[in-house]
């Protein structure tokens, strides 16, 4: 996605920047100390899983953090480019263990700017900001002339575009690279793949140092690299010999510290996208639906952790259980936030739970052990649900 505070570049016209290199894609030349590929494995440092009633607020917000004291307040927070729709908290809810961006003809004035449409858009906040990493999402597009559901980073002068589609050509989707320096550089191309807007897909792109991988439903479709030929040809991300080599004017930054943005947006008439063919011509409920997002990085950068480290495992929340008929235990789920469905013997009683605890009660006249089953679908950390148990032993 382009920015409010930038002029937009076409992108119609950047999509021929990858396929016929140009030297004005050119950067300085750097020396290439070569090197073997980097083969650590990724490991989680952020996620949302969605499995609340309401966004996180210690992950997200639903605007662009541009004013100076991190609030809304400012005219470019919640207005974008060559949009035509002002972003609303209203337009973004939790609900099922998912995520919906929606959209809605509702016109309105942000700071002096009318627009005719409002939608939803989710921006990371506090560490979840990247200098690398596997950035993957897993969700479902929306169809529509001139709806615009995209899920990028950016940072300083750099913006990554995982995907941007247009709601009219669910077949294609657009990779970008955008360099906002002046003067600007840019590289975009567009894949025609299946109707993606039928059901879920994973969308992903892998930035390390010296390349970045595009995946869908983890196939590659498109990579670019820092180094490249005297034609502006990617050249192998890894395994090169060193050498003086030129670089990419369009390759990212990592000192700009991506954060992670998802949105829908209504394209402008002469936008990126065909404009919708009358107000509200949209089907109810039309929203860009998200499962989760997830970050990997193959060395947690600063105030990260690999969330996996921790194993999953039901315990009581303190050494001395308690005791006597009436008695209430509670028991702490650790790992990764996750999607939980608790499961419980008859005999005992559910208190309260959420995904990381649950509080129970032997009922009355029990005599033999009793169980709990925490079973994690959807498990971040691992292929496959996962069901952590633990056994409640009762007087007798």
């Amino acid at each position: 996605m382009a920015l409010a505070r930038h002029t937009l570049l076409a992108l119609s016209v950047l999509s021929s920047l990858a396929a016929v290199p140009q030297r004005r894609s050119l950067g300085p030349v750097e020396n290439d100390p070569g090197g073997p590929c980097d083969t650590a494995a990724w490991k989680l440092v952020f996620h949302d899983e969605f499995d609340g009633t309401a966004l996180d607020p210690t992950k997200w917000v639903t605007y662009f953090t541009y004013s100076a004291d991190g609030s809304d307040q400012c005219p470019s927070c919640r207005v974008m480019g060559t949009t035509n729709n002002i972003f609303r908290a209203e337009q973004v809810k939790v609900d099922g263990g998912l995520l919906s961006l929606g959209v809605e003809h509702k016109p309105g004035e942000w700071y002096g700017q009318r627009r005719e449409h409002e939608s939803g858009m989710i921006h990371s906040i506090g560490n979840a900001y990247f200098d690398d990493g596997r950035f993957e999402i897993r969700c479902k597009i929306p169809t529509g002339a001139g709806l615009w559901p995209a899920f990028w980073g950016f940072g300083g002068q750099t913006e990554i575009d995982v995907f941007e589609f247009c709601g009219e050509r669910p077949r294609v989707l657009v990779a970008s690279l955008h360099r906002w320096s002046e003067p600007k550089h840019s590289s975009s191309e567009r894949f025609k793949l299946q109707d993606l807007s039928q059901d879920f897909h994973t969308y992903a792109v892998e930035w390390e140092g010296d390349e970045l991988r595009w995946y869908v439903d983890d196939r590659l479709v498109h990579r670019r690299t820092r180094f490249v030929d005297r034609r502006g040809r990617s050249l192998p991300g890894c395994d090169r010999t060193p050498a003086d080599r030129p670089t990419a004017s369009y390759y990212p930054r990592r000192e700009d510290h991506v954060n992670l943005i998802v949105n829908l947006a209504v394209s402008e008439p002469k936008g990126f996208c065909r404009p919708p063919e009358r107000a509200g011509a949209w089907q109810p409920n039309t929203a860009l639906v998200v499962d989760h997002v997830r970050v990997y990085q193959r060395r947690p950068g600063a105030g990260l952790k690999d969330l996996c480290s921790t194993t999953r495992v039901l315990r009581p929340i303190t050494d001395k259980q308690p005791t006597g008929p009436y008695a209430v235990h509670t028991f702490l789920l650790t790992g990764p936030d996750a999607p939980v469905t608790w499961r419980t013997s008859p005999g005992l009683e559910v208190l309260g739970n959420r995904n990381d605890m649950i509080s129970v009660r032997v009922r009355k006249g029990m005599r033999v052990p009793q169980w709990i089953v925490a079973e994690v679908d959807g498990e971040p950390c691992a292929q496959g649900p996962l069901a952590p148990r633990i056994d409640l032993p009762v007087e007798r």
